[in-house]
Parts: C-alpha cells; structure tokens; sequence
C-alpha cells in the first residue's frame, strides 16, 4: 500500500481565490454592474451639461451664460479655485495674496495705478496656510517680479482649510472639474438663474447693521482660537527667503479694520497676541499697516462690515498705498 502524506492547508490558501470569483463574486459583479447602470444616465447628463454651462470658467470657451453670472456664484462657493484656474490661464508677474479682504480690492486699479498687470489671487475664506500654497502656485506658473501678501490679525494661525491642493488637481485632470461638489452646486445655481429665473442670494439674510453687530460679535470666538501660526511661521519666512533669493519685491500689507473691530483687540485682552503678529511680520519682510487708527478706519461709510470696505474706498486705498508714498497706512520693518 501506497502512503499518503497528509498536507497542511492553511487559511489563506483555503480563501486565495480571487475577490470577483465564485457565487460571492458574481452577486458582487452584478452589483457594480446595477450602480454602473444607475449612475450611467446621470454622468451622461452631468458631464455635458457642466462643460456646456462651464461654471468656474476651467474651459474658457463660449458659455451660454456671462462671466458676471457665474461669478455670482462661484465667488461664494469656492472663489479660490475661479482664482487659480483663472491665473492658470492668463498668469501675471504681479500678485496680491490673502483672504477676502484683500480679494475686494480691483485688481484693475492696482494695474492702472502700479503701471504694469497684476492678478489679485485673494479669495474669500483663506486661511495663513492656503495663502502661502497660493504663492507657491503662482512662483511655478512663472518668474515673479511683486508679491502684497496680505494677512490679518484673525488669520494669523494654523488653521488647516486649503483649498489650493485640490485646485490644482483639477488644472492637472480637468476630469475632476465635473465630479467636485462646489461646481455641481455652482452649476446648479447657474441653470436655476438662466433657465428658472431664480437667483439665490448667498450674502447674509440680515440688514447692514445687524450684520455689522454679530460680525464684532464673531470675534469672540475668533479670538479665543490659538492664534499662533506654529511651524508655519517658519514656512512663512522660507517664501520670504525664496522672494529674495530671486529678486521679487516682497511686501506684507495688513489690509484695514473698522475702528469697532481695532477695539475688540484689547477688550478681548489679546493685545500682546496682537504686537507678536505685527512683529513677526516686521521681523521677516516690509509691512504696510493699515489697520491702525485713523480718519479712514473711522469712518463707518467706509465699510460694508467691520473688515471689509466699500468699492470707492477700496479704490482710495489702492490708488494711495500703489501710488508709493501711502497715507493711510504706515510702514513697519526696513524697506
């Protein structure tokens, strides 16, 4: 008689068969094979539609719908990516960086006033971190030759909101621009504004002065926020570094406050919180300091809120502070 050697089958042998195979397998094809169906119609109706209404303007063509009314709504939603995509089309040596205080002053103006372009790359929401991918951004599209990077006291922390990662991921596979969240919403507002003449309004639901009072009231609860930058301190001097190792002109610009808001700063208690920031800042590159007190910062017409200002006077402010001798800001650090 023949002996027969008894064999060992371990787990994994017993189970290596392929994911897809078998009954388990087939009940599993099936399944990707009903949501491939069910999803199907839906990206066939998406995609085109998307392209054909071209939302945050990637494609750059004839779009049944005006620039002014898709930026209605883009700027809201997601204004850093108009921005980037934008920029990524038509990129200029001259750029201002920061949040939407500074994303309100005309870009026109700078241009007129300066004597050469310049692309305002402020976008409503940004936050210390996506300012500076912003910069990095806009140093590979081209050699820069200005940089008013703008940041204020609020902002000056470690918040981690970015956007600027999955914008340029778009810019690489533009396939991503019909599947990301903010342009369907975009585009949804667009068709309901073109097709249904409903226009929604995204700005706040309340009167100026009610607006104006729970903004300074927003500032407790800013404020009460670690309001140190951490390792981005650092990172912030390494683009400084970099500004100066290739001869771009580096300047921070501290955009104004309503006087209301200047005053939370020490009613808050955070007045040495506040110096470190304007001394970090001085300490690395020039500062124009408009946030200081003054017949400008005083005058509440001014200002459409407690931080942002009106269109005329975000034309004063630009027209003084590019014309080279600014007086409604001052100078801080060596120039």
């Amino acid at each position: 008689m023949s002996s027969v050697e008894a064999q060992t089958v371990t787990p994994l042998e017993a189970n290596s068969q392929p994911l897809l195979a078998g009954l388990g397998g087939r009940r599993l094809r099936r399944l990707w094979l009903r949501l491939l169906m069910f999803f199907s119609p839906i990206v066939l109706i998406v995609a085109p539609t998307i392209y054909w209404i071209d939302p945050f303007d990637l494609f750059h063509k004839n779009s049944p719908l005006p620039p002014d009314l898709r930026l209605r709504y883009a700027k809201p939603i997601n204004q850093a990516l108009w921005k980037v995509l934008a920029f990524n089309r038509d990129p200029k040596p001259n750029v201002i960086l920061g949040d939407s205080q500074v994303a309100q002053l005309p870009e026109g103006t700078i241009s007129s006033v300066a004597g050469e372009p310049y692309a305002n790359l402020g976008a409503g929401g940004a936050t210390l971190r996506e300012t500076m991918d912003m910069f990095w951004f806009a140093s590979r599209k081209l050699s820069l030759k200005h940089v008013y990077f703008g940041v204020n006291f609020m902002g000056y922390n470690a918040y981690p909101g970015d956007r600027i990662p999955q914008a340029e991921g778009i810019v690489k596979v533009p396939v991503l621009y019909i599947l990301n969240s903010d342009v369907l919403e975009a585009g949804a507002y667009d068709i309901a504004d073109t097709i249904f003449h409903h226009r929604t309004n995204l700005g706040p639901q309340v009167n100026r002065e009610a607006f104006w009072q729970s903004q300074l009231q927003y500032l407790n609860e800013r404020y009460k926020r670690d309001s140190d930058p951490g390792a981005l301190r650092s990172q912030l001097r390494e683009i400084v570094e970099y500004s100066r190792a290739h001869e771009i002109a580096f300047v921070f610009f501290i955009p104004p406050q309503h006087m209301d808001a200047q005053r939370r700063v020490p009613e808050l208690g955070v007045e040495d919180q506040y110096q470190r920031f304007k001394n970090d800042l001085a300490g690395m590159a020039p500062v124009y300091d408009c946030d200081i007190d003054s017949s400008f910062t005083r005058d509440k017409n001014n200002f459409s809120d407690p931080f942002h200002l009106q269109h005329q006077a975000a034309n004063r402010l630009v027209t003084d502070l590019w014309s080279g001798h600014p007086t409604l800001c001052r100078t801080l650090g060596s120039k």
